[in-house]
């Protein structure tokens, strides 16, 4: 019998990865066929009987950190909620704080300027959402490596990002070398801005990284308007005089 069978794999982020993986499956008795890919990070395998995720899971443990996620695209894509406003709830809640916070401190100073309301913004979004990032960093990578087109050519990006995100954060609230900071922060979210609008305009079922692995939130018109908000204050913030 030769039963076709596609898995799809998390945990993979060079040729290394694929060779291990290849090599181990093609070791199970049951399977007579083995072909893993990273872009898209998958493994199609020909069987004599069906395998399912746990058996393939324990088969895989002696060849590093892999995972095989549900069998097949249609089973992934399944398991992302609706897009509603509950859905987004998380992300509101989270936008929600950042904003209280912001104004506490403009009470507490005694005045708000647009120049100071985007950089605390700035700086608080990326330091939160680098957090998230970093609460499963292989599980982000390899959800990122999906549809940012950086992070599919060279996997280690996916890795380094929230680290980006964590020293934009940080500058941003030190209000160091302005200029710079937002120069770069403009160049990293219109690339990604770049891939999510690919992803959506392509309506497939993604699942979006901007809060890593923690919460399962579907790609959507919300994240591009995420991603091209940040661009925007980024190269508002550009033009205007620093310090407001």
């Amino acid at each position: 019998m030769n039963l076709p069978q596609t898995f799809s794999i998390t945990g993979m982020s060079c040729g290394k990865c694929v060779a291990k993986i290849t090599d181990r499956l093609k070791e199970h008795p049951e399977i007579q066929e083995a072909k893993v890919t990273l872009d898209p990070p998958e493994a199609k395998i020909a069987t004599r009987t069906a395998l399912d995720n746990e058996t393939l899971n324990q088969w895989l443990a002696s060849a590093g950190d892999y995972r095989v996620a549900k069998n097949g695209a249609k089973a992934a894509a399944a398991d992302l909620p609706a897009k509603n406003a509950q859905t987004y709830r998380p992300l509101v809640i989270l936008l929600g704080y950042l904003v209280a916070v912001i104004v506490a401190n403009g009470l507490a100073q005694g005045h708000l300027d647009l120049a100071t309301v985007m950089r605390l913004f700035m700086g608080g979004f990326f330091i939160a959402f680098s957090f998230f990032k970093m609460l499963d960093l292989r599980g982000f990578a390899d959800a990122y490596r999906s549809y940012d087109l950086v992070a599919k050519a060279v996997p280690v990006y996916g890795f380094a990002y929230p680290f980006i995100e964590l020293a934009l954060g940080l500058a941003y609230l030190a209000d160091w070398q302005p200029v710079l900071v937002n120069a770069v922060t403009a160049v990293v979210m219109g690339v990604s801005l770049i891939g999510v609008l690919k992803a959506v305009l392509s309506k497939q079922a993604i699942r979006c990284a901007c809060l890593g692995t923690v919460f399962n939130l579907p790609m959507s018109t919300v994240t591009i308007i995420e991603d091209a908000l940040m661009v925007a204050m980024a190269v508002t913030a550009l033009v205007l005089p620093h310090g407001g």
